[in-house]
């Protein structure tokens, strides 16, 4: 307590950061609450995703390696290059109690056997399957990648808030009060010390008067 001046000014002023400490706390942990109805709103859909993901990999790669031992890798090849496609992806972020999150427009990965660039003619029904199972497991990736963000960004954000509670209410506010204490207590003593003093003076005076 060596760097605190014992005055009351300085108890008004420690009394007051203990309010605005203890208000900060309490919309710390309105904030986290929030922010943990989100992330635990968020985590069965997610888990929904990676499952449905899975069986969509899976599901690729079987027709994959199907059309790979029946037409050859070379007819793969040639239909991989004709269907070549560039996806484009518009990503914008949204607040969610602060924390920015991602959404992404566009990336439908999807297309018919026309739009594919090569002729319906010129591949088995095995290759264009295979590229239809891609396509699919395209469209699964980008739509799990904002809500892969969005889950690591909200848990970063909930173990950030949950430290500044524990720091308001471990350390800085126990010490505030700790300082509180201090000061009123000084301040009680000097003023039993001011009433000792001014008994001795009265009585000092009844004995000269």
């Amino acid at each position: 307590m060596e760097n605190v001046t014992p005055t009351r000014m300085n108890l008004l002023l420690k009394r007051r950061q203990i309010k605005v400490a203890e208000s900060g706390a309490s919309l710390l942990k309105n904030k986290r609450d929030a922010l943990l109805t989100e992330f635990l709103k968020l985590l069965k859909p997610l888990l929904e995703k990676h499952k449905k993901l899975d069986k969509t990999l899976e599901r690729a790669i079987n027709t994959l390696l199907f059309a790979l031992g029946k037409d050859g890798s070379e007819e793969l090849r040639s239909a991989a290059f004709a269907s070549a496609k560039e996806l484009i992806l518009k990503m914008k972020e949204k607040k969610v109690w602060g924390v920015s999150v991602p959404e992404i427009e566009g990336g439908d990965g999807k297309r018919s056997i026309l739009l594919r660039g090569y002729s319906p003619f010129s591949v088995t029904t095995r290759i264009d399957e295979t590229a239809y199972s891609f396509e699919l497991l395209i469209d699964e990736i980008v739509s799990l990648i904002p809500m892969e963000i969005k889950f690591k960004r909200l848990g970063e954000e909930i173990k950030k808030t949950t430290r500044r509670v524990n720091a308001l209410e471990q350390k800085v506010i126990p010490q505030l009060k700790e300082e509180v204490n201090y000061i009123r207590r000084v301040l009680e003593d000097r003023e039993r010390e001011d009433k000792f003093r001014m008994k001795l003076l009265k009585k000092k005076k009844e004995r000269v008067g």
